[in-house]
């Protein structure tokens, strides 16, 4: 639940199952909102089938949901979830098509005033209006695939350009040096090794934590230590999950990083590092 926004997920490799369990969390909503003098709203309550294209393909017929006061709960193909839209095939095609749409709005923004104010105030507008739509989520929503990545990378290489009053032709990674950035897969890298940090540190939540185990170590091995169990991954989906990437992630980070002795250290040697 978050705020007034509730979510009912339920996992299983059989559809009928699937309908069985969420139908029965759906009644239990429904009477619970009752009991307490509260209404469900129906006309924005909707459920998406999340699977693989293949699976999806072969799915003879969706799951049908009881029908509360005289409403049908209707089934989508995309829903936004906290900020980040979410689509039946995780592929974050509607997510990187809506952050597209914001960031060139905001690069639009300061194309116009660039010339009016100066830069150290146009960097503030971009750390304001820009930034954040790179940052937010990212963990989630960078696996997509590499022409999405393309697209959203290729913004920021705009931005870049815009502020340095540099044509398109201009090499972006030379630009980000004079302007202190880091490209947004340096970026992903190192909210990413925080992320799998603070789950190693109990100060993320259990269902992160519980992705990680330590590998333990049978022989003092130069560079053995503080590294992580990665998982065998059975599935392309798995190979981009979070729990895979990062184990990868955090055994590839030099030793001293593997073992800071606090979050801000992290950071702060990771921005170094990468």
């Amino acid at each position: 639940m978050y705020a007034d926004d509730t979510h009912l997920t339920y996992a299983g490799d059989n559809a009928e199952i699937i309908q069985l369990r969420l139908n029965q969390g759906l009644e239990n909503v429904h009477n619970w909102l009752r009991v307490n003098k509260l209404t469900l709203n129906m006309t924005k309550t909707e459920f998406m089938l999340i699977r693989c294209r293949q699976r999806l393909s072969s799915l003879t017929e969706s799951p049908t949901f009881a029908i509360i006061n005289d409403f049908q709960v209707s089934q989508v193909t995309t829903a936004k979830s906290l900020g980040v839209t979410v689509d039946d095939r995780l592929d974050w095609s509607g997510h990187i098509e809506k952050v597209t749409k914001k960031v060139a709005s905001g690069i639009a923004v300061i194309k116009r005033i660039r010339h009016f104010v100066p830069q150290a105030t146009l960097h503030l507008i971009y750390q304001a209006l820009i930034q954040p739509h790179f940052d937010y989520c990212n963990i989630v929503w960078g696996n997509c695939g590499i022409t999405l990545r393309n697209t959203v990378q290729t913004l920021q290489n705009r931005a870049a350009r815009v502020l340095t009053y540099s044509n398109y032709d201009v090499d972006a990674g030379h630009l980000f040096k004079l302007l202190g950035w880091k490209n947004l897969a340096c970026q992903q890298q190192i909210q990413r090794a925080t992320m799998v940090c603070r789950s190693l540190h109990g100060s993320a939540p259990n269902y992160l934590s519980s992705k990680f185990e330590r590998r333990e170590i049978a022989y003092n091995l130069r560079d053995s230590e503080n590294k992580l169990n990665v998982p065998i991954p059975h599935t392309n989906y798995y190979k981009d999950s979070f729990s895979f990437c990062g184990a990868i992630l955090w055994n590839s980070l030099p030793c001293n990083l593997r073992e800071a002795e606090s979050l801000g250290q992290l950071k702060r040697l990771l921005k170094e590092e990468l």
